[in-house]
């Protein structure tokens, strides 16, 4: 099965990139527009993702799902639908020398050709995700409007 795996180092706090990634605050600063996060106390919970006016016919894209684990400054993984099967996200942060080390996986998706599609999509679109945050924590800077002239996975 078709896996997506990324790194990428971030001179910045486990503690600021945690918080960037698991509240919908966080995410809504740099990358989606209305995404709403709900967690339990247990770690768990549900996730939305919300972008408006994507693309030249500035369509609305909602995906999200289970929120399965999360550990404060350690992980956060969560469940989307990008093609037709659903696909577990994961956020791992490490230590690395003056900051975090973001490793991130998607798993979950099948052979067919729509996920194969899928896949590929999102393997270019993490990737840019990726760096969109790393602009964003180090330098404080935003491409969000441009990133909607690129199709998201």
């Amino acid at each position: 099965m078709p896996e997506i795996d990324h790194q990428v180092y971030i001179k910045e706090s486990i503690v600021r990139v945690f918080d960037t990634l698991t509240t919908a605050e966080g995410w809504n600063a740099w990358f989606t527009d209305q995404t709403s996060i709900h967690q339990e106390s247990d770690g768990t919970g549900e996730i939305r993702l919300k972008w408006t006016g994507l693309g030249k016919d500035k369509k609305d894209l909602v995906d999200g799902g289970k929120i399965l684990e999360t550990i404060p400054n350690k992980s956060f993984i969560f469940q989307w639908t990008p093609g037709e099967s659903v696909t577990t996200i994961e956020f791992k942060l490490e230590p690395y020398r003056d900051g975090t080390l973001v490793v991130f996986k998607e798993t979950g998706y099948s052979n067919s050709d729509k996920d194969i599609k899928a896949c590929l999509n999102c393997a270019v679109g993490w990737g840019e995700t990726l760096t969109l945050l790393k602009v964003y924590l180090e330098e404080g800077l935003v491409y969000k409007e441009e990133s909607k002239e690129i199709q998201q996975c």
